[in-house]
C-alpha cells in the first residue's frame, strides 16, 4: 500500500447508497463533518480515505468520507486530500461487497433522507410534498393493482371455502399483519390471513386443509404446523404470496378466536405515514428498519407530534434515526449481537459442521447489520425444530459465556475486548423452522480445546487466561474452554465455546469435573493470569490434549 494526494472530484463512489452516519462515530453525520471542515477542522482529523485503481478509474472504499470531501471541495474549503492507495488484489473482496452503484460511481444516495451527493460535490434533495400530496401518495402509490386485487380476492374466497368445508361453516379467514392494518406495500408485503371462528385444529384437519387448497389448483410453497404458504398465480407478471396463519393453534401469540388488535383501524393518518415511510425507504434503499419498527415509531410519536401528515412522517423518521443512533452508541458488552431482524441464507452451500449441526452462510437484510454476513446453524440429522426449546441449551451456554467474558473484560488483562457471538433463535420465513443465527467470523481459528490442548502463539496463551478466570469467577464450578473465533482490530470474537462443569449440565461436550481437573493439569499460568485467581488444589490428567471438541 502507498499514499498519494488526489482531488476528491476525480474519485468515484463504489456504493450506490450510504448511511448518513459514520460507523465509527455514529453520533456524527456526513453533513456534521462537512460543517466542521467548513468551520476550520483539519482534514487530518478525519481518518484517511482508502482508494483503489480499477481500470481507468479511481474508486473509494470509504464512500461516506468521499461524500464529505466532495462537498468540501465544491465549497472551496478543501483541495487535494491524502489517501491510502490499496492494491486492487487486496481490496477485491471488500470492493465486490460494495460495488452496487447503478450510475458508475458518479453519485451516491444517502439512505432514508432523499439526498444525493454528486460527482462534483453538489447535493440535491427530493422536493418535499404537501400533506395533500402525501395523502394521495399513501392512498394510491404502492397499492395492489386491480388485477392483483382480483387474484387476492379469488384466492381468499377459495381458501376460505376449503376452511369452512373442513372446520365448519362458522370458520372464516380474516386479514392479518400489514394487510389488516392497511400499511402494506404492493410487491413488498405478503398477504397475511388467519383462521377465525374455530377451536383447536387437529393434524388431520390441517392436512385436509392443505389437500383442499392443492385440489383447488393452488401451489403450496411450504407447510408447517402453523402456516401454509400459498402462491396464487395470475398472469405472467402477477405473483402474490398468501401467508396463511392459523390462530387456533395458539402458537402465534393470540388467544383462539380473539381478533388481533388493529391500532390503525381508526387512525388513517398513522397508516398513511407508515406507507409513506416504507415507500421512502424503498426508494432510497434504506434496509435498516422492519415494517413493525416503522409502525411502532409512528404510533409512538403521534400523540406528541404537531398536526399534519408531513410533520408526523418527519417526527417518526427522526425517532427511527434516534433509535438507530442509540443502538450504535449502546455501551459495548461481551455480546456480539445479530443487530438485525431478517436475513437470507444460501442453503445450497454448507461451510462447516460440528457434532450435531451444519453451518450455512448468509447475509443480514434488515437492521443495522444489513449487508453483513451471518451464519445459520441447523441440525445435521435433518431434525426440523419448530420450537425455541430445541436450542434452549445453546442459548443458556451462550449467556453464561457472555457473563464470563464481561467479567474478564473488567479485569482488563489486555487491550482488545473479548466478545462472544450471541446466537439468536430465528425461523425461516416459509417453513417457520427454527435455527440459530449469529454474525459470520472471517479468519477463523482455534485457541484451545476442552481437553487441555492449547494452540501455539501469544493469542492462545492470552485466551487461556480467560479459561482460568472462568473457574475463579464461578467459584470453581466450571471452566469456559474450546475457545475459537477471530481476532479483529480491537476485539477478539469467540463462538461456540464449551463449558466443563462439575455436574455436566452443559451437554455432551461438557467433560465435567474431570474436564476441569484436566484443564488445570495442562495449564501453565502466564503473564495474562492473575496470581489471585483460584485453582483446584489437586489436578489429574484424564484426557490427552487434542485439538477439536471431545464429546462424552
Amino acid at each position: 500500500m502507498g499514499e498519494d494526494f488526489l482531488d476528491p472530484l476525480m474519485i468515484r463512489f463504489s456504493q450506490g447508497t450510504i448511511s448518513e452516519h459514520f460507523k465509527e462515530t455514529p453520533e456524527m453525520s456526513i453533513f456534521d463533518t462537512f460543517d466542521q471542515i467548513t468551520a476550520g477542522m483539519q482534514k487530518r482529523e478525519v481518518p484517511m480515505m482508502r482508494v483503489v485503481h480499477r481500470g481507468d478509474n479511481i474508486v473509494t472504499l470509504d464512500n461516506r468520507r468521499l461524500a464529505v470531501y466532495k462537498m468540501a471541495r465544491r465549497a472551496g474549503v478543501c483541495g487535494k486530500v491524502k489517501v491510502t492507495v490499496v492494491p486492487l488484489e487486496r481490496a477485491q473482496k471488500e470492493l465486490a461487497s460494495k460495488s452496487d452503484s447503478k450510475v458508475d460511481g458518479l453519485s451516491v444516495k444517502v439512505r432514508g433522507i432523499h439526498v444525493t451527493v454528486h460527482a462534483d460535490g453538489s447535493v440535491t434533495k427530493k422536493p418535499s410534498l404537501s400533506d395533500g400530496q402525501l395523502q394521495h401518495r399513501a392512498d394510491m402509490g404502492g397499492h395492489w393493482t386491480a388485477e392483483q386485487h382480483d387474484i387476492i380476492s379469488r384466492g381468499i374466497t377459495d381458501i376460505e371455502a376449503v376452511v369452512k368445508n373442513v372446520l365448519g361453516g362458522s370458520a372464516k379467514l380474516m386479514k392479518a399483519g400489514s394487510f389488516m392494518k392497511g400499511t402494506d406495500i404492493a410487491g413488498e408485503s405478503d398477504i397475511d390471513v388467519m383462521v377465525f371462528g374455530s377451536g383447536p385444529i387437529s393434524d388431520r384437519q390441517w392436512d385436509a386443509i392443505v389437500a383442499g387448497i392443492k385440489q383447488g389448483g393452488y401451489t403450496i410453497d411450504s407447510v408447517n404446523p402453523r402456516c401454509i404458504h400459498v402462491k396464487v398465480h395470475g398472469g405472467v407478471d402477477c405473483l402474490v404470496t398468501i401467508e396463511f396463519d392459523v390462530v387456533a393453534r395458539q402458537r402465534q401469540g393470540y388467544a383462539p378466536n380473539k381478533e388481533p388488535e388493529n391500532p390503525f383501524r381508526n387512525n388513517r393518518m398513522a397508516a398513511q405515514a407508515v406507507r409513506n415511510i416504507k415507500m421512502d425507504f424503498q426508494e432510497s434503499e434504506e434496509k435498516g428498519f422492519s415494517g413493525n419498527t416503522i409502525e411502532q415509531a409512528v404510533l409512538g410519536v403521534q400523540p406528541k407530534c404537531a398536526p399534519g401528515l408531513g410533520m408526523l412522517i418527519d417526527a417518526a423518521k427522526a425517532e427511527l434515526k434516534r433509535q438507530s443512533l442509540e443502538a450504535r452508541k449502546r455501551p459495548r458488552t461481551a455480546a456480539r449481537e445479530n443487530d438485525a431482524s431478517k436475513g437470507e441464507t444460501d442453503w445450497n452451500t454448507c461451510i462447516g459442521e460440528g457434532g450435531f449441526r451444519k453451518v450455512f452462510k448468509g447475509v443480514y437484510t434488515v437492521g443495522p447489520r444489513a449487508g453483513q454476513a451471518n451464519v445459520s446453524k441447523v441440525f445435521k440429522d435433518g431434525t426440523e425444530a419448530f420450537e425455541d426449546s430445541f436450542f434452549a441449551h445453546d442459548v443458556a451456554l451462550c449467556e453464561k459465556a457472555i457473563e464470563i467474558a464481561d467479567a474478564f473484560n473488567k479485569v482488563k488483562k489486555f487491550k482488545p475486548m473479548v466478545q462472544v457471538c450471541k446466537a439468536s433463535i430465528w425461523h425461516q420465513m416459509k417453513s417457520k423452522q427454527r435455527l440459530l443465527c449469529e454474525p459470520f467470523l472471517s479468519n477463523f481459528q482455534s485457541f484451545n480445546s476442552n481437553t487441555g490442548w492449547q494452540a501455539e502463539g501469544e493469542w492462545p496463551k492470552a485466551l487461556q487466561s480467560l479459561s482460568h478466570l472462568s473457574y475463579h469467577h464461578s467459584n470453581g464450578d466450571l471452566v469456559l474452554c474450546d475457545l475459537q473465533g477471530a481476532i479483529e482490530d480491537d476485539c477478539v470474537v469467540l463462538t461456540d465455546p464449551v463449558i466443563n462443569s462439575r455436574d455436566k449440565r452443559h451437554g455432551p461436550t461438557d467433560l465435567g469435573q474431570q474436564g476441569i481437573d484436566n484443564f488445570f493439569h495442562h495449564h501453565t499460568c502466564s503473564k495474562w493470569c492473575d496470581a489471585g485467581w483460584s485453582k483446584p488444589r489437586a489436578t489429574m490428567k484424564h484426557f490427552v490434549p487434542q485439538a477439536g471438541t471431545r464429546m462424552i
